[in-house]
């Protein structure tokens, strides 16, 4: 068996951070499900998650309006909330496929973006959230599912979206401590010293390789 001859905080700080990071990303996904169930005229959002919204979110979604406003009304319409979820996937999809541990971290706010979307499909019918624009006229769901003869299905697919969002949260933070506690108790072999004297087996390789070398020119050259 192996033994451990790293610095301990070398161990213990990485799972210490990554288990704090990641009861914050509990907290806040309960603040999230709580406020985006539904949504009452004047409501006090929790402050992070307000935060959030404003300078992530509500930027992410303008861009998809922005990217797709060149391809017909339903794909500008539809382009923010798109994009709003798409957006954390692309970076989970490239993180996972470099077997990095923040690919969970990327697809916790893919849930949350999903439940994000959800309040605002939920709020179709009624569109008492306040829009970035201020008229309930550019109220993306609204006119969508109204193109769609839709709108009184808005509370069915709201739910859809947000119990599926939450799930995507909860798997990712769930798989985030997974690995963790496993990078923890599986932490990486230490190198073996190399004893005094002996070269490292690369340099090894080399100095025979220039032997040989030598040795072919010598011959040619008696040759």
């Amino acid at each position: 068996m192996p033994v451990e001859t790293r610095d301990p905080l070398e161990r213990y700080l990485p799972l210490a951070f990554k288990v704090a990071l990641y009861g914050w990303l509990s907290y806040f996904l309960y603040q999230a499900a709580n406020t985006f169930i539904e949504y009452a005229p004047g409501q006090s959002w929790p402050f992070m998650l307000s935060i959030l919204r404003m300078f992530t979110f509500l930027p992410i979604h303008e861009a998809g309006h922005l990217l797709f406003r060149f391809f017909g009304r339903t794909l500008n319409i539809l382009g923010g909330s798109f994009w709003q979820i798409v957006f954390p996937l692309l970076w989970f999809g490239v993180a996972l496929r470099q077997k990095s541990h923040v690919a969970w971290f990327a697809l916790f706010w893919v849930g949350e973006n999903i439940m994000d979307v959800s309040l605002y499909i939920r709020d179709a019918p009624l569109r008492q959230l306040p829009l970035l624009g201020g008229h309930k006229s550019g109220h993306d769901w609204y006119n969508l599912l109204s193109d769609w003869n839709m709108l009184g299905s808005a509370e069915s697919m709201a739910d859809i979206f947000f119990y599926g969002g939450f799930i995507v949260s909860a798997v990712a933070i769930a798989t985030g401590i997974s690995l963790a506690i496993r990078s923890f108790n599986s932490p990486p072999l230490p190198m073996r010293p190399i004893p005094p004297g002996q070269a490292p087996a690369s340099t090894l390789d080399d100095s025979l390789d220039e032997m040989i070398m030598k040795k072919e020119a010598k011959e040619t050259r008696l040759d």
